[in-house]
């Protein structure tokens, strides 16, 4: 007895640890698990992660699942719009399994998830596209596009579905692409040339209203600063006016002073071209006899350059 006590503790060791290994099991944060007896679900499946006792294989099963968001995405389809065009499209959904035990129940390994998903997906995109019309899918303008409320109607469409019959969360739904068949194409080109020359149209016409507010307001301006410039005019001519008055007046009392200054500005204006050379008698030729009367010296007068004068 005695010589076999050291096999049967490690014959019991052995037990002790196949049998923890066949009773024990381990829930990862990233996990679910189900608790199935006999292929029939328990009433007191694991809440938390950590580790947790069963009954041994096969008594009980563990069934795990991953409750991590992932996306599934269908392949391309026809859809009809609202003014009966055609479009192909793909559609996405990200989704997690929320109700482990439902989704058990009713979809069974998480294989199993992305045919019930598209069904589901697949029929609400018809149903939706249908209360739309093209123009809410392919737009120039910004503003009449719709993805946002047909990407909504898609998701609140089979949220509650998914969540009541599979135990599936839907987080969001969209499209992923969208395409056109050919005939359907001409059309949306006609349609987006249309309204590219209405838009042209409405700014050119725009264009159009503002030269000619710019024009009118330009030549009111215009208008208004020629009416200043003339009425400055007319006060600078009355100026002068007045001015010239004064020395008629000083001219008409004393004409010889006038006839000298009027000579004596001529002669002033001669020497100022310096290009011509004038040989003439100051006793003969007005307004030459002026120099007679000054004081330069008899001498001849020279001209800048080469103009010489003879004051003889």
């Amino acid at each position: 007895m005695s010589r076999n006590l050291p096999t049967i503790i490690v014959a019991m060791i052995i037990l002790v640890v196949i049998a923890s290994m066949m009773c024990a099991y381990q829930v990862r944060f990233t996990e679910t698990v189900v608790i199935t007896r006999f292929h029939k679900i328990i009433d007191d499946q694991p809440k938390d992660p950590g580790l947790h006792f069963k009954l041994p294989w096969p008594i009980d099963r563990v069934n795990r699942y991953d409750r991590r968001m992932r996306s599934f995405e269908t392949e391309f389809s026809q859809a009809a719009t609202e003014d009966q065009k055609t479009v192909i499209l793909t559609a996405y959904a990200t989704w997690r399994i929320e109700d482990a035990v439902k989704f058990l129940t009713a979809v069974g390994p998480e294989d199993a998830a992305g045919p019930k998903i598209r069904d589901l997906l697949a029929n609400q995109v018809q149903l939706v596209l249908r209360t739309h019309p093209l123009s809410a899918l392919v737009n120039i303008d910004p503003k009449e596009m719709q993805f946002d409320a047909i990407e909504k109607a898609f998701l609140d469409g089979i949220k509650q579905s998914a969540r009541t019959n599979y135990g599936i969360d839907i987080v969001s739904v969209g499209i992923k692409r969208l395409g056109l068949p050919e005939s359907v194409t001409k059309d949306v080109f006609a349609r987006m040339k249309e309204d590219r020359q209405k838009a042209i149209k409405q700014l050119t016409a725009e264009g159009e209203a503002k030269a000619t507010e710019i024009r009118v307001s330009a030549e009111e301006v215009s208008k208004k600063i020629i009416a200043r410039a003339d009425a400055y005019a007319k006060t600078l001519k009355g100026q002068g006016d007045a001015e010239a008055a004064k020395y008629y007046r000083i001219f008409s009392e004393n004409p010889e002073l006038s006839a000298f200054l009027k000579k004596l500005e001529t002669v002033e204006q001669i020497f100022e071209s310096g290009q011509i050379t004038l040989v003439l008698d100051a006793d003969k030729f007005v307004p030459f006899d002026v120099l007679k009367a000054m004081t330069v010296p008899a001498a001849a007068v020279t001209t800048p350059g080469a103009s010489q004068l003879d004051a003889d």
